[in-house]
């Protein structure tokens, strides 16, 4: 749960002090409010007492009559006030992100309360905007090589460039939702002790069901923010990290090769009818072949005999030939990487020479090995994503952020 109300209670005490002792006055503070110095006191000292209201319906009321400001004013600030409070807020927000090893390197100090798990899930898909923040928070953070780097990933810029993104909208709904909410009470008075379960209420429904989505919905239809999504489906969808370790060096394929018809011709002293015999089976020969697609395919195409019969020729072909062969992993992957263009457009299951049996059930082990193989072609995406990203991203101009979130 935010605590806001132990930060507000610093700036209200600190608002107070300002208002009654300044260079231009030093007013008691029974002249403000006859019979409650000792609250006024309390305030600027910013001692809250056990029932956590801090400041009274009644003595916010005379503060804003006597200084002719607004209750809204004196609680939460406006203009820059207002901003930096809900600065504030968003950064505790964004700190309850990072591992207290990283926070310690940046020198941040630790957030004085967390949101709930649902806020931060809801505000980790904002972070993932940034493609160098998803590799780093879902493959990185938790490596050796993470642990000795200094700065593994510029989180601070990423807050603030995604604060000016967003701000205008946490901005308003912190008024409407929450501001609004304080100060329009069944009973028309002011509880201090009421404004956290607001604010985390607000947090919990608007800021993670509403805002953040609508956030990030914008951001995806842009072409450089949308990069961290694509990296993101990538490590999700694509990227397997928990493969079991395998001693496997060799796979089993079912090979075969498919029969080949090749005849020597001799002359005779008939050439003619020679020729013309040849013709006949020729053209006889191909209204009854078909294109292979099975194994008795073949082996019907090895059993025929074209031009059997016919003087001065000879049948040189090859039979059909089948068996299981071991290949090492590694010479497979290369062959499959170096297969000709035209079998990346086409699925050549009937034909296709070679299988490996099992490949979706008992022999995982060799689907196992390819997915590494797969993986590291995603990483080396991933890298390249997070590079482009990075680059685009440094020739934005910083007051066109804000314009972009308007």
């Amino acid at each position: 749960m935010i605590d806001l109300q132990e930060h507000l209670t610093h700036t209200i005490a600190s608002r107070f002090r300002d208002l009654r002792k300044n260079e231009h006055s030093n007013l008691p503070p029974d002249l403000i409010a006859n019979g409650q110095k000792a609250a006024i006191l309390r305030i600027e000292k910013g001692e809250v007492p056990r029932s956590g209201n801090f400041i009274s319906d009644t003595l916010l009321d005379i503060y804003s009559n006597y200084f002719s400001l607004s209750k809204v004013s004196l609680i939460f600030g406006e203009g820059i006030d207002l901003e930096k409070l809900v600065t504030f807020l968003f950064s505790e927000l964004s700190s309850s992100l990072m591992p207290s090893d990283l926070r310690e390197r940046l020198r941040i100090k630790p957030p004085k309360s967390t949101p709930s798990q649902q806020v931060k899930d809801s505000l980790l898909t904002l972070y993932y905007t940034f493609a160098d923040f998803g590799r780093w928070y879902d493959l990185r953070k938790e490596t050796p090589q993470s642990q000795i780097e200094e700065n593994p990933i510029d989180f601070l810029t990423m807050s603030t460039i995604l604060w000016q993104l967003c701000k205008e909208r946490f901005l308003a709904s912190f008024n409407e939702k929450v501001i609004y909410s304080v100060f329009n009470e069944q009973d028309d008075k002011f509880y201090y002790n009421r404004i956290n379960k607001k604010v985390n209420d607000w947090l919990n429904h608007d800021f993670s069901e509403l805002i953040i989505p609508e956030c990030v919905k914008k951001l995806k239809k842009n072409s450089i923010f949308k990069i961290g999504y694509m990296v993101k489906a990538l490590i999700d969808e694509f990227l397997v990290s928990d493969l079991p370790e395998s001693y496997l060096t060799n796979i089993p394929l079912d090979v075969y090769f498919p029969p080949t018809k090749h005849y020597r011709i001799e002359p005779i002293a008939d050439k003619e009818k020679q020729v013309k015999d040849i013709a006949d089976k020729w053209v006889d020969s191909l209204s009854k072949i078909k294109a292979p697609v099975y194994e008795k395919d073949f082996k019907k195409i090895e059993e025929e005999n074209i031009f059997e019969g016919i003087e001065g020729i000879t049948d040189l072909s090859t039979p059909f030939r089948k068996g299981i062969q071991k290949i090492t992993i590694e010479d497979f992957l290369d062959n499959l990487l170096d297969l000709p263009p035209f079998m990346n457009e086409c699925h050549f299951l009937n034909f296709s020479e070679q299988k490996i049996p099992g490949i979706l059930s008992v022999n995982l082990q060799a689907t196992h090995l390819f997915q590494k193989r797969i993986n590291e072609d995603i990483e080396g995406m991933i890298d390249n994503l997070v590079g482009i990203q990075n680059h685009f991203i440094n020739l934005i101009v910083w007051k066109e952020l804000s314009d972009f979130a308007i």
